[in-house]
């Protein structure tokens, strides 16, 4: 049975149903790459520092659109549209989810599981892709035929077995989109970050465990430690014990407690200031989060941020975070989904970049004249930017304006010829 088939299974015996089981859906979702149990029981995913970073991460690649450009040296990257690919990429990869869901469930199975694989449905009658399914990544592996047994030698293949059917299934490198993290050192599959990370994670999980059972024990606050340096009856002291508890939980902030004859009190203020815990898990955290290449501001850690400084931070983010991972993407996804002859006379699919640096509206219209003004964008281009409808090539739309307060090199100096300035001749 064919891989999408199998998968569009799952959802067509819901039809005859009334509404999905829990069991069904397991299925589903596992189907997909993403193991329901696994996500609810995960003790990684219970670190909120980790499951911020994956979340942030995963959230930026559900909103960045695909565009594929045509290299060229004259022109530079011209955009082409292609319906096909548009739809494919930024409407629904299949008939199940939508574009954003596809891709952040992409980048959250690279980071958590180290690698993210999509099986790529191709149409019999024109070769072209029409589908993009997503594997389950804790069930895939990466065999490389170095005998030449399956096919031509050092190929590499995709084996996928299927845990509940035990079923195995295997496919070409060109049919499978591979995304895998950065941190891997053979560069055929990726490692996880929470592997990688393991002892980080667990002191964080173990901190939130800590003050927790703190929260939960009561310790919080002021406290009266009372204690009797004597002997006593075990009778007695139960009995004391007890009368003191009772009074006490009906006394209201601010009154007394009676102490019996012999016994004595004492005022303790627990506060976690005093074991430096929040310093101490701050600093954990930011670990944590660089690892990923986040941010402090991204985990609400302002201490040390002013806005130009966030600014900086987040064209630091772009820089050394975003701009590897889009690279990645890119480079699989033009190499996979995009024919050799389309390669060779320049064709990629990109990232449009541009969503993550929006400006307000007065720098934008100070940038955008600027351009304009200076001849380095038309009239159209920048209508384009403020997603206005084009103005026609008759009226000017594709045509280079300025303030003509510039001049090229060659016409230096051409302004003062024949003029009858003092110092030049006529």
């Amino acid at each position: 049975m064919q891989i999408p088939q199998k998968i569009k299974n799952f959802f067509n015996k819901g039809k005859k149903k009334e509404q999905f089981g829990l069991t069904d859906l397991t299925k589903v979702f596992g189907i997909r790459g993403l193991d329901t149990n696994d996500i609810g029981n995960s003790a990684d995913y219970a670190e909120t520092i980790y499951f911020v970073c994956l979340k942030h991460l995963s959230e930026t690649m559900s909103k960045m659109p695909w565009e594929k450009r045509q290299i060229t040296q004259k022109k530079g990257r011209e955009k082409v549209f292609d319906t096909r690919l548009d739809l494919l990429l930024n409407v629904r990869p299949n008939p199940y989810v939508t574009a954003s869901q596809f891709w952040a469930t992409t980048e959250l199975n690279k980071l958590h599981y180290g690698n993210a694989y999509i099986y790529i449905e191709t149409d019999k009658t024109t070769g072209y892709p029409k589908a993009l399914w997503q594997l389950p990544a804790q069930e895939m592996e990466v065999w490389i035929d170095n005998a030449g047994i399956l096919d031509s030698s050092d190929a590499i293949w995709y084996i996928w077995t299927d845990k509940k059917t035990s079923k195995r299934y295997s496919f070409a490198k060109e049919e499978i989109l591979h995304f895998k993290s950065t941190f891997t050192f053979d560069g055929l599959v990726g490692i996880p970050v929470k592997d990688i990370l393991r002892t980080q994670i667990d002191t964080n999980k173990h901190a939130e465990g800590f003050l927790n059972k703190f929260y939960k024990s009561g310790m919080f606050g002021s406290k009266v430690l009372v204690y009797y340096t004597g002997t006593m009856e075990k009778s007695k002291e139960i009995e004391i014990v007890k009368n003191l508890e009772s009074f006490s939980s009906r006394t209201a902030n601010g009154k007394f407690i009676p102490v019996p004859l012999g016994w004595q009190a004492q005022m303790l203020d627990m506060k976690l200031t005093d074991a430096q815990f929040f310093e101490n898990n701050k600093i954990s955290a930011l670990q944590l989060a660089s690892a990923f290449g986040i941010k402090p501001n991204v985990i609400n850690d302002y201490s040390k941020s002013s806005y130009s400084n966030s600014e900086t931070q987040q064209l630091d983010f772009y820089v050394n975070t975003l701009q590897p991972l889009f690279k990645s993407y890119e480079q699989e996804m033009t190499s996979k989904l995009l024919r050799v002859d389309e390669q060779q006379n320049g064709m990629r699919l990109c990232i449009n970049e541009k969503i993550l640096f929006k400006m307000d509206s007065k720098t934008q219209s100070e940038v955008l004249t600027s351009y304009l003004t200076n001849f380095a964008m038309t009239v159209n281009e920048v209508r384009e930017e403020l997603d206005l409808p084009y103005i026609s090539a008759e009226n000017g739309g594709d045509k280079l304006i300025g303030n003509g307060n510039a001049i090229t090199l060659d016409k230096a100096g051409v302004q003062y010829k024949d003029t009858g300035v003092e110092g030049v001749e006529k």
